[in-house]
Parts: C-alpha cells; structure tokens; sequence
C-alpha cells in the first residue's frame, strides 16, 4: 500500500485521533454509528458543523442496550443540522456494524472501537487512520450505498474486506497463506470453516494463538493455544499473519460477520503500524506492558505534577484512567498515592461525594493495595466495598464514593 498510515491502540491513544481528523476536515465528514457517547467526539462533530463542514451520521438502530440511547442521538444530532439517517434493514440479524470515518474524501479510519467512553478508555482496541484517497473514496462509496439503499458491489482490488460480499474469501485467502504464524485477537472465533482451518494450519505446524477474554471463552482444540487477557476487556478484532500482515475492522471471526452483517476491516503491511501491532499483541499475550508504549500512548496528555517531585520514586508505568473525564490519567508512582477531594491530594476528585481524605494507593516491592481512610461514602474495587486495604489488579475498576470510576491500567 501507498498510503500514509498510523495505527490506533486503545486504551491510550483515546478520542485523540479521531478528534484531529474532525478538526482538520474542511468539506465533509462521512461516520457511521453503532454506539457513540464520548463527548469530546460529539462535541468536535458539533463544531465542524459550525464552521460549515457537511456532517453525516449513519446510526444504526440495533445496537443491543443502545436504542433508546441512539435514537436520543439520532434527535441531537438533526437539532443541531447534522444530516443522519437509520439504515434501512438494519435489525438484530443483519445489523450495520461497521465503524468508519472519511474525512474530506481523502482521509480515513477504520476502527474497532465506538467512540464511547469505555472503548475509547477502558477495552483493547484497534483503528488505522489513513491518508488514501482511494481508501476513502470506496468507503464513501459503500456509505452512500448504506444511506441511499441501493446495491453496492465491492471493488475487489480495495485492501478492505466488506462483509457480506468478500470477507470471508479474503480472510479465508489470508489464513491460508500463514507460513509461520497465526496470531489472533478476538473474544468470538465462532465460525466452523474458519476454526478448522486454523486447526489444519495449527497441525502443519503454524504457530496458532487466539487471545479472548472471559466473556467469551471459547473451546478450542489443543493444538491451537488460547489466552484470556487479563489486562483489559477485549473488544479488538485483529488477524496477524507470520508477523507481516494484518487485518483489523469491525468484523469477529464468526458466521453473522462473515456472512449477514454490515461490517468492514482492511488489510495492513505497514512495517511499522505492523511492528507496534505484534508488540501490543506479544504484551497481552505474556500479560506484560510493551517498554515502547508509554511515550505513544500518553501523548497530548500533562499528566499532574508533584510539589515534592524530586523525593518520589520513578513511575511505574500503572495507570488510573478516569470514566468521567476522558482528560483526567494518573500515572502511579513507588510509594503511597492519595485520593480526595482536598487539592494536595496526587489524584483530585472534586466532588463532594468524597471526602478530603478518601482513599490511598500504595505501590512497592508487595504490589499494589488500596486503603480507605474512612470515607463517608466508601470506596469500592469492581463493585466491593473496600474495607480496610484491598489488593489491586491490572483492570481493576475503583469507585471513589460514587463520584468517579478510574481503571487500573498498564501503559
């Protein structure tokens, strides 16, 4: 591929992608929605409307947990002038699960995530962001084919694999051509034809691993290696192939992707979108953070400084990331971390549900805990009140009195 690419890894790399290519659009922004709720996102989307950008929203209407929410945004967004539209047939079996954005006609993103708050912040997830006209261009032509329902038929010489037309043969092309390696993130390979051939392969010898997740922890043959990640909810599709190519999109490896869904992804042999995806991949594997990551994924963020900066000990590479305020990221450091309401604490809650002195994090060489000082209104570890002092766990999710949700995470 020709194209100027940069890969898209979550949680880290936030709303940030997507809002830059909001905000440098000129003419026209093309999206489609499954379930949307960040409201940096919207509020970029609001502002390029106002400057004169032509904005339009293709919502699907089945998105399970989602409808009231969707038609909300359906009703928002025409207040505010933005053209949308519900696709026609979009139900439970055949639902519109892509998730694009063209920017101008030129730029493109392709993602595994919604832009919600918890996929952009709390699962593992992935997107490409392109400069290729020629990407843009068939996704702009698949949208209007989605908006107008008329029938459309792919252009096969595209590097995207567009469900139901040919997903399944070029995926099917692309297992087949594994010499060395299959290496596989999805929490849904569900689809008899492609679990055997991954079987077939995995018995010649190809190095076959699927990462899932406990939600979905299907039984695999022996001879193909699976994992649960502990590290983050998996909501990532991704298909790596002998470490060279790959694909990622919106698409599971499972029947109704392949073969009833709207659903799109795209072919990667970018060497170094290619070379921070096996990182990623081999760092959920092993369950260990890639040393190459933290720099990346914090960019555009200050993160809080201390005023006795030069007595605290190196950081430790754990993060808490706020669900409230996508801008609020703590990075721990060795020693003790306080949380509150009062603004000497290292992690400000300014909410008067919690108290001065709420809660501390501890972090040395017996790992990580936290402590409630007595709060009023508790502090809690995935949904446990915290008495006294907890130990914590990469993907733990804190509640602090009610007030706010922060995820334990390692960047």
């Amino acid at each position: 591929m020709t194209q100027k690419i940069s890969l898209i890894v979550q949680p880290g790399d936030s709303f940030f992608p997507m809002v830059r290519a909001i905000d440098r659009a000129e003419r026209s922004i093309y999206l489609t929605v499954f379930r949307m709720d960040d409201p940096i996102v919207q509020k970029a989307l609001l502002e390029a409307k106002q400057r004169g950008v032509r904005i339009r929203l293709l919502i699907a209407s089945s998105a399970r947990g989602w409808e009231e929410k969707n038609q909300k945004l359906l009703r928002d967004a025409k207040k505010a002038g933005i053209s949308t539209k519900e696709p026609l047939g979009d139900s439970k079996k055949t639902r519109f699960h892509y998730k694009v954005m063209t920017v101008d006609d030129a730029a493109a993103i392709i993602f595994t995530f919604n832009p919600t708050r918890e996929n952009l912040h709390y699962t593992r997830d992935f997107g490409v962001e392109l400069y290729a006209p020629g990407v843009a261009s068939e996704i702009n032509r698949l949208f209007d084919a989605d908006w107008d329902d008329i029938p459309f038929t792919p252009n096969e010489d595209s590097p995207l694999l567009i469900s139901p037309f040919n997903s399944r043969a070029k995926m099917q092309a692309l297992l087949e051509s594994a010499q060395k390696s299959i290496h596989i993130a999805d929490a849904k390979v569900e689809d008899p034809a492609m679990r055997q051939m991954l079987l077939e392969k995995a018995r010649g010898g190809v190095d076959v691993r699927i990462l899932g997740d406990k939600g979905h922890n299907n039984v695999l043959p022996s001879m193909i290696q699976s994992r649960v990640t502990p590290r983050f909810k998996l909501h990532a599709k991704c298909v790596i192939v002998d470490g060279e190519r790959a694909v990622l999109g919106s698409m599971n490896l499972r029947t109704e992707s392949f073969d009833r869904r709207r659903e799109v992804s795209i072919f990667i042999d970018d060497p170094a979108a290619l070379k921070r995806l096996n990182a990623v991949f081999t760092s959920d594997w092993e369950d260990k953070a890639p040393l190459s990551q933290t720099g990346e994924t914090l960019v555009g963020f200050e993160l809080p400084t201390q005023s006795n900066e030069s007595e605290r000990k190196p950081e430790s590479g754990l993060v808490l990331l706020s669900r409230t305020d996508a801008m609020d990221r703590y990075t721990l450091r060795q020693g003790v971390n306080s949380i509150g309401r009062s603004p000497e604490n290292d992690v400000v809650v300014a909410n008067a549900l919690v108290s001065r002195q709420h809660s501390r994090i501890t972090l040395d060489d017996r790992g990580c805990r936290i402590t409630d000082l007595g709060s009023g209104n508790g502090t809690f570890v995935n949904g446990e009140r915290v008495e006294g002092t907890t130990t914590l766990n990469k993907g733990d999710v804190i509640d602090i009195g009610g007030a706010d949700e922060f995820r334990l995470v390692e960047l």
